[in-house]
């Protein structure tokens, strides 16, 4: 089944549906939710992307520039 259709589907039942003040309030902080939860998750997979890319150098100065013990 096309989800673009299922999606539109449900959202026109729910716009349709009698819902008191509770119930219209429980479903705008789900939304909210989810909708900043996906662009948390979406923002966090691409910084490590772009980190992922960026070349490392090794230390040449300061803490962990020798091996552990000195060696």
């Amino acid at each position: 089944m096309n989800i673009q259709k299922t999606v539109k589907e449900n959202a026109e039942k729910l716009f349709h549906k009698e819902m008191d003040r509770k119930d219209f309030l429980k479903h705008v902080g789900i939304a909210i939710v989810m909708i900043t939860g996906a662009s948390t998750i979406i923002g966090a997979l691409l910084r490590q992307k772009s980190t992922a890319q960026q070349p490392t150098q090794p230390t040449t100065k300061g803490y962990g520039r020798i091996t552990y013990g000195g060696k």
